[in-house]
């Protein structure tokens, strides 16, 4: 069978893929092809590279969120691109080095992009045609490109969306905070495509993108990833600027499975926490845990709103209404922020800031007060049957052990209530 790396739309080098060994410091085993490669890859070596952190269906299921998460997931066919996978320095290296992404804008109709890069040393060169079938993705679906008139999708319009799940007026691509987006699965999702598909440093900033893909996921509408991969990925490879970052090694791997480079040929894994998990949630300020058990969590709103997870039913995306939660003056809510923008530096050591959810404004503190009141209430009540079924038990003679007799003294001291003649000696 002939090699699939040959052909019309595919050329490979003379040099095949080196022996495994040792990785030099400087070179990683990559031998370049051009001098231009090589400079790419002097100055892609001075940029720190994190690991790439994908979605964590435990933590998902904890909050309530894994079903609706991967059912929006699946509506763009990202579910195995998105599987947890280590990224390696000489895939990561050589790829983005190499990478170029050349797009055909001269046909509306029938455009012919072409992609080209390196991984271990042999040249692959195709359509985007081509690369979609290989990676496993339709050459099809809007490509939301500001040049591309044919192909914008008409019902999607940016500021409205943005209104539409944050309640803001205003819109701005280049500061629209991700902590504005009020329904927990859209804001994990956004979280989970800053620091994989278009993995950067600074995640708190929602990109057009990944906007546009929010949008496309709630409304089910097709989307050529492969375009909006491939341009994400030759625009890191062409950076020159040395403070970026890179977080792309996973999806770098995942290409290099599907061009048949296994895991094996992988120099020097990049290390680190490769999971959205709980931990990695609350640091960015997304949640935070709910007393008194720490079973639940608070999901952080910039409005005044106390919002506990799990709670699937008020975060089904499929539900308008669960898309904004409270009606609040935009203006005020602009100015309602976290102090610090979740997750605005995820790879760096950053002092942790309390939310305070009582807002600004008196208004805010009074609706918020209620919401805790009524919390307590609620919570007195549940309280006060346990005790009423104890307090039965007792009166019927059942035997209360000792486990059981010390919570309830506590919890009659707790509410201030008369405690039992049967309380500790």
């Amino acid at each position: 069978m002939a090699s699939r790396r040959m052909g019309k739309e595919m050329a490979s080098s003379s040099v095949g893929p080196p022996s495994k060994r040792q990785a030099t410091p400087m070179n990683h085993d990559i031998e370049f092809k051009t001098p231009e490669q090589r400079s790419r890859y002097k100055s892609l070596l001075s940029k720190p590279l994190h690991p790439c952190r994908y979605p964590d269906s435990y933590s998902m299921n904890k909050l309530g969120i894994r079903d609706n998460a991967y059912r929006l997931l699946s509506n763009l066919g990202w579910v195995e691109m998105l599987r947890p996978m280590k990224g390696f320095e000489n895939f990561t290296y050589e790829f983005l080095s190499s990478i170029a992404f050349t797009k055909d804008r001269l046909n509306f109709d029938n455009s012919d992009h072409k992609v080209s890069f390196r991984l271990m040393n042999i040249d692959y060169e195709m359509s985007l045609e081509k690369f979609c079938l290989e990676m496993g993705f339709a050459n099809a679906g809007f490509i939301h490109d500001s040049w591309n008139h044919d192909l914008k999708p008409e019902a999607y319009n940016p500021a409205t969306f943005w209104t539409r799940i944050t309640g803001l007026t205003q819109y701005n691509s280049h500061s629209n905070k991700a902590s504005n987006i009020h329904n927990p699965v859209l804001r994990y999702l956004q979280r989970v495509m800053s620091c994989t598909i278009w993995g950067r440093k600074e995640v708190g900033i929602t990109r057009t993108d990944e906007l546009f893909m929010l949008w496309a996921m709630l409304s089910n509408n097709p989307v050529n990833i492969c375009y909006y991969l491939l341009d994400y990925l030759a625009s890191i490879g062409a950076k020159s600027n040395n403070r970026a970052e890179i977080v792309v090694g996973g999806i770098v791997t995942f290409i290099a499975r599907k061009f048949r480079v296994g895991e094996d040929n992988g120099i020097n894994p990049i290390e680190g926490n490769n999971r959205l998990n709980i931990e990695n949630l609350t640091y960015m300020n997304f949640i935070k845990p709910h007393p008194p058990a720490n079973i639940t969590y608070e999901l952080k709103l910039n409005v005044p709103l106390l919002f506990i997870l799990p709670n699937p039913s008020r975060t089904d995306t499929g539900v308008e209404a669960n898309l904004l939660y409270v009606c609040v003056d935009p203006q005020v809510n602009e100015e309602h922020n976290l102090g610090e923008e979740e997750g605005a530096n995820l790879h760096q050591d950053e002092e942790h800031h309390d939310y305070e959810a009582g807002g600004h404004s008196n208004d805010e503190r009074w609706a918020w007060m209620q919401t805790e009141i009524e919390r307590i209430s609620t919570e007195q009540q549940r309280q006060g049957v346990e005790i009423t079924g104890l307090r039965n038990d007792v009166l019927r003679g059942n035997h209360i052990n000792e486990e059981n007799n010390q919570m309830l003294w506590n919890m009659m001291q707790h509410l201030n209530l008369q405690g039992p003649p049967y309380g500790p000696q």
